[in-house]
This record gives structure tokens, sequence and C-alpha cells, in this order.
């Protein structure tokens, strides 16, 4: 299987810096990309993708869709399922 290189979506900062992350990826040659967001930040992944093919990469699709889900352990010691999303770009779609 075929690594890609990962932006992992938050939802703290802007998403701009996401969209940035993922040009740069492209810029440095990258055919294709996955962002990957958990639990509330999904929303932002599915924004960040919109972005970035509305208003500034007119040839990046989406080539592969990933839900799942991932049990991580809280910092007060509780074990929290989370969702996950792995969106994975591929340039070179019109």
């Amino acid at each position: 299987m075929e690594q890609f290189k990962t932006v992992i979506v938050g939802k703290y900062k802007p998403l701009l810096n996401y969209v940035t992350a993922c040009i740069t990826i492209f810029n440095q040659g990258e055919q294709s990309l996955t962002l990957r967001a958990r639990g509330e930040a999904i929303n932002n992944s599915v924004e960040v993708f919109h972005l970035l093919k509305n208003r500034f990469l007119e040839d990046v699709g989406i080539s592969n869709v990933l839900i799942d889900g991932e049990t991580v352990t809280t910092k007060h010691g509780k074990l929290r399922h989370l969702p996950v999303l792995e969106i994975t770009l591929h340039r070179g779609f019109k």
C-alpha cells in the first residue's frame, strides 16, 4: 500500500492553516495526501477540502474516504470512542 502525506485537521487552528499545509505538500511534488480528523474536527476536514478545491486547486479530488473509530484515553483516565474520518485527496482530477 502506498503511503501518503497526512495533514491532521484539528478544531482550534484556522482552516487556512490546514489548506496551506495541503498546498505546500502538493507544491513539493506529491500527487496525493490524506486529511485526517477525529470527533468534532471532522467538519473542519470537509471544509478544508472544499476551500482547497473551490478557491485554490481546481484539479484536486477525493480518491478515497475511510470512516472508522478509535478509542482514546482522556487526561482523566476514561476511555472515549471517537469517530475518525480520513479523506485521501489526489491532484489531477478535472
